[in-house]
């Protein structure tokens, strides 16, 4: 449908009213699409963020580097034009701080937990979700918050070498280093430690929230000797293909990877692993845009892509649709499949927001002493 020519006039006035501030984009394409102008939206939606030489996205190294480049950066490519630049040095928030605060981002869009979400959006650090763009029926409820939106699911998951570990371990079994000997590790940054350590010391857990810091430190520090720590991804998945360890605290997204690349030597339970709701951020004033980081969002929740992306790297999707399209090896590996999750404790996305500073003072004061 061609809009009659009083229509392409209002859009025009509506264009000059919005780059003015006198409307927001939502009213701009309500108002236009009213008229019949949906041929023109697009154009006029380029003509308000002029289209970037790339997108720049952040995640936390590895094969998720190549998976996201792949399978979600290319058809992006083609799509609009736009070239996707995946780099994998890691997102934490202390980096996406620094470079906001210093004038100087360089990442468009970021891997995020929801609760860095809240934390980062609080502190003025993080663009807006703008959810005419984004599509708030794609994600699992209720994982939209202003500054961040649920795109992926991972777990901590209790990752073990089949050769060296009899039967399938449980925390308890973790923390027990005379009934199973070997080197054990865990993540640097205490989310999925801490409530692991709880649930290995007792803990039910519909208890585990709010964390007692304390206990956990104490059951952690009961084998500190035979606890190696990892900060990347890659690095705890390279510590299970060199031998090193006989169990780990790992996202269970490299646990899936591991179990494909070592032929199952290396696998994980579902049982008590710690589910955790993450996705994506766009930091302030990132160069291609927040519109753009909004769009590049959008596209990847696509669920079919999702679905995909779960198969090169273990993330497990936030489309609730993805499941439909799952064989029963995928529903396996998803985290949030209803017969997965169900076996896993979700973290408390409030509580990490709103105690993540004091608990990791705690937590890396005790493994440095």
């Amino acid at each position: 449908m061609t809009a009659p020519k009083f229509g392409q006039d209002c859009v025009e006035i509506w264009l000059s009213d919005l780059k003015a501030g006198r409307i927001n984009r939502r009213q701009f394409l309500t108002a236009a699409a009213a008229v019949g102008a949906s041929p023109l939206l697009f154009s006029a939606g380029d003509a308000l963020a002029a289209k970037p030489a790339q997108i720049v996205h952040s995640n936390f190294g590895g094969d998720a580097v190549t998976c996201t480049g792949d399978l979600y950066g290319k058809p992006f490519t083609a799509e609009t034009g736009v070239n996707v630049v995946v780099d994998g040095s890691g997102p934490l928030e202390g980096t996406i701080q620094q470079m906001v605060e210093a004038g100087a981002t360089t990442w468009d869009c970021c891997d995020s937990d929801c609760f860095s979400a809240i934390r980062l959006g609080h502190k003025g650090l993080l663009e807006p979700i703008d959810y005419s763009i984004v599509d708030r029926n794609k994600i699992l409820a209720p994982y939209t918050y202003d500054y961040g939106v649920l795109g992926y699911w991972y777990s901590f998951a209790l990752t073990y070498d089949t050769t060296k570990v009899p039967g399938v371990p449980t925390w308890v079994d973790f923390f027990d280093v005379e009934k199973m000997p070997g080197k054990r590790t865990m993540w640097k940054w205490m989310n999925g430690a801490l409530e692991a350590a709880l649930l290995a010391d007792g803990v039910a857990p519909q208890d585990l929230f709010p964390l007692d810091v304390d206990r956990g430190l104490a059951k952690i520090d009961s084998i500190m000797d035979h606890i190696v720590f990892w900060s990347a991804g890659a690095e705890s998945q390279q510590l299970f293909l060199d031998g090193e360890v006989v169990m780990g605290n790992i996202w269970q997204t490299r646990s899936s990877v591991l179990e494909r690349d070592t032929d199952g030597r290396v696998t994980w339970s579902w049982d008590q692993a710690i589910a955790m709701p993450a996705g994506w951020v766009i930091p302030k004033n990132n160069p291609a845009g927040a519109e753009w980081g909004n769009r590049w969002i959008a596209f990847m929740q696509d669920p079919e892509l999702q679905v995909e992306v779960m198969g090169c790297f273990g993330q497990g999707p936030a489309n609730p649709a993805a499941v439909d399209l799952m064989t029963p090896e995928q529903r396996r590996l998803h985290v949030a499949a209803p017969e997965n999750l169900e076996k896993q404790v979700v973290a408390d996305t409030y509580y990490w927001a709103e105690n993540y500073d004091d608990v990791l003072n705690a937590y890396l004061d005790a493994i440095s002493a």
